[in-house]
């Protein structure tokens, strides 16, 4: 009988400390971007909301935009997802749900940077 209560205990011990895996984490971006050109011919910039959305998976440690479209990860941990896709990098903060991105590219003497910020929400019990 001490052998059965003993299990019971351990098993139970074991569960608790168990955690959900979260296969897939959808997460809807509220950013503003701003988009500056310097061209020979002047100066212009843009600014304008845009919502992103993003797959996190974190056991296989991808990251896909909401069409499927992948990115290539850098860093996916408990606190931070650093990706980059086409020259623009994304840097997402998940204690307190901030996405930040930027690129910069040169192109027959024009040069385009753009910047942006926002932030994320996810479910509560999908946010780590």
């Amino acid at each position: 009988m001490k052998g059965v209560s003993e299990c019971a205990v351990l098993t139970i011990a074991l569960a608790a400390l168990a955690q959900p895996v979260l296969a897939r984490t959808h997460l809807n971006c509220s950013t503003r971007k701003v988009v500056l050109i310097s061209a020979p011919t002047g100066d212009t910039s843009s600014s304008r909301a845009e919502d992103l959305g993003f797959w996190v998976d974190d056991e296989t440690k991808t990251l896909t935009f909401l069409d499927n479209t992948p990115l290539t990860v850098t860093r996916l941990d408990r606190f931070w997802i650093s990706a980059d896709r086409d020259g623009i990098f994304y840097e997402f903060d998940r204690r307190d749900g901030t996405l930040t991105y930027a690129s910069a590219t040169t192109k027959e003497g024009v040069l385009t940077t753009i910047v942006g910020s926002g932030r994320c929400e996810a479910p509560p019990s999908q946010m780590r």
